[in-house]
């Protein structure tokens, strides 16, 4: 079996590199300056442990893999077998487009598994219109993407959280291989029957990263999130979207993910704040705040502080604005404004 990485950014650079030093077929898909990095000089993936010189196989476009269809033998699931496993690592509003790129370059719309490894509960149901076999992928990992060629994963004792499992519940023989695969690579994996449930919880704190991207962490924004989890919550309510409790889900990544270890000099808040440093244009806030915006206006639930945060992040994004434009108390003052 091979493991295209498609979008080997923090994460998904992180995932291929553990993978290919022990012992899988991988290849990263990925931009172009970071594959002409690799291809040069191999990934520099560096953890608490040690840091790896990689020499993994990476291209720049979905025509590249090659993907290699069923051969027409039978798994123990009773699937197809196939030779390849997408693990989708993109920013959420690069779905479409990249399953359909994976589509026209061959993947095959019946037997390629298709693995979500993303925040966001949308992106799974997105799979379903272009791949019939698809997975959710929950990734409770730091991945630290700021220059081409360079992967930081700064948790001591494994390399995070990686659960998988068939969308959109059970398990079968295909994540049981996967989870083990990535076991094998040094993550705390398993196969998680009810793993959408695990990402509607992870999400709730995802719907952070926009508030790290606009304050880079300056002031209180404690009571802010209160109100934006409440939202949330109340959306997921509503629409009858499951998602484990906040306190099972914590605990159990406790007991399960390693510990986070920054170097000296290296600061991380999150994957929304690294696009704005890294200047992309784009954010990730459309799938996050944005879907409980969405699920808010279709309920009939009123969510101003994920409206704010969506907006405000959008738009410095466009304006290639760097973190800590706006404090905490300006995004209060603007939900305070909508409402009178």
């Amino acid at each position: 079996m091979r493991y295209v990485i498609y979008g080997a950014g923090a994460i998904g650079s992180g995932i291929g590199g553990h993978l290919f030093r022990t012992g899988h077929d991988v290849v990263l898909v990925a931009r172009p300056a970071h594959v002409e990095r690799i291809r040069t000089e191999g990934l520099r993936l560096v953890t608490p442990q040690e840091t790896y010189q990689l020499r993994v196989p990476a291209v720049a476009t979905a025509s590249e893999v090659g993907f290699r269809g069923g051969n027409g033998q039978k798994g123990a699931s009773g699937e197809e077998a196939s030779k390849d496993v997408v693990l989708l690592c993109v920013k959420a509003q690069d779905t479409d487009r990249s399953l359909a790129e994976i589509r026209a370059a061959g993947g095959d719309p019946q037997t390629l598994p298709i693995f979500a490894c993303q925040n966001s509960i949308t992106n799974e149901p997105a799979a379903l219109r272009y791949f019939r076999r698809v997975y959710g992928g929950l990734v409770v990992v730091t991945g630290i993407f700021l220059e081409p060629g360079v992967v930081h994963n700064p948790v001591r004792g494994n390399a995070g959280v990686l659960e998988v499992g068939c969308y959109p519940s059970g398990v079968d023989a295909l994540s049981e291989q996967v989870a083990a695969a990535l076991t094998k690579a040094s993550y705390a994996s398993y196969a998680n029957p009810q793993i959408m449930e695990a990402k509607g919880a992870k999400m709730l704190g995802n719907l952070g990263n926009a508030m790290g991207a606009i304050t880079d962490g300056k002031g209180d924004s404690k009571a802010f999130m209160e109100a934006v989890r409440e939202e949330a919550l109340a959306c997921f309510r509503a629409a009858g979207i499951p998602c484990e409790s906040r306190e099972s889900f914590d605990s159990r990544m406790k007991q399960s993910r390693g510990v986070n270890e920054l170097p000296p000099g290296l600061r991380n808040l999150g994957s929304t704040w690294q696009s704005m440093v890294r200047q992309r244009g784009e954010v990730e806030s459309d799938y996050l705040n944005g879907e409980i915006v969405r699920l808010g206006r279709v309920h009939g639930i009123p969510a101003p502080h994920n409206e704010v945060l969506q907006e405000v992040a959008n738009a410095m994004a466009t304006r290639g604005d760097t973190p800590g434009t706006y404090t905490a108390q300006d995004l209060e003052e603007l939900v305070a404004r909508r409402a009178a």
